[in-house]
């Protein structure tokens, strides 16, 4: 899979993620995958194991704190993390 067939099923999994994080079921937040239609989530899921790249580290980070309720991420506000993921999905948009 290419990198441009990937962010183009990903990005929208990722916003809808993004819309409902505020649902933590026992320290799980659902993250982007658990919104991809399950006929591309096995390339989906090989693109990931064979390619990661700073953005997708910080996607894992933010989905990773938010389960376990935590307030910041490296030292920043978890909603300002917030905030520059969905800059950075606006800019790999265009």
């Amino acid at each position: 899979m290419r990198s441009h067939d990937f962010y183009k099923i990903y990005l929208p999994a990722l916003e809808k993620a993004l819309q409902n994080d505020e649902v933590n079921e026992g320290f799980y937040v659902k993250g982007p995958e658990d919104y991809i239609d399950p006929k591309l989530i096995e390339k989906v899921t090989q693109y990931l194991e064979e390619y990661e790249d700073d953005f997708l580290k910080k996607v894992a980070y933010y989905f990773d704190e938010k389960s376990h309720n935590f307030p910041s991420i490296q030292g920043v506000d978890i909603e300002v993390y917030k905030e520059q993921l969905k800059s950075y999905i606006s800019k790999l948009k265009y």
